[in-house]
C-alpha cells in the first residue's frame, strides 16, 4: 500500500512538467570559465556576444534593457561560483546591474565592417 501511494506521489510530482512540455530554458547553455572569456561586444542595449576561451561564440540576452551596456566600457560579469555564465548570472555595465536572461550559442556578431 506504502509503495503505491509513493508511486501515485512520484508520478503526480512529474505531471506538471510533462504537461506543459520542454520549456525555453531546454535550449540554455553555459559559457564555462567566464574568467577566461576572450572578448565581448553589445548587441544593443538588450544583449550581447561573448567569445568564450575556446573560441566559440555566445549570445546572452537580459532581462532588462541596460543602458551603460552599449558604450563597452568597464564590463563585469557575476558568475556561478564554478566561474560559469548562465541565466542566473549577472552583466555589470557602468554599475549598472543587467540580470542575464538566457544564453545561446550563437555565430557571433553581424560583420560591422560590411554594415557601416
Amino acid at each position: 500500500m506504502l509503495r503505491k501511494i509513493l508511486l501515485a506521489s512520484l508520478l503526480l510530482g512529474a505531471a506538471p512538467a510533462y504537461a506543459f512540455g520542454p520549456t525555453a530554458a531546454s535550449n540554455e547553455v553555459r559559457i564555462p570559465r567566464m574568467g577566461r572569456f576572450l572578448e565581448w561586444r553589445p548587441d544593443g542595449n538588450k544583449a550581447l556576444y561573448i567569445r568564450a576561451e575556446n573560441g566559440r561564440w555566445y549570445h546572452a540576452a537580459l532581462e532588462n534593457p541596460c543602458p551603460r551596456l552599449v558604450t563597452r566600457s568597464n564590463v563585469h560579469f557575476l558568475t556561478a561560483s564554478n566561474g560559469d555564465l548562465d541565466r542566473y548570472s549577472s552583466v555589470i555595465a557602468d554599475g549598472w546591474r543587467c540580470q542575464v536572461a538566457s544564453i545561446s550559442y550563437s555565430d557571433g556578431p553581424p560583420d560591422w565592417h560590411r554594415h557601416r
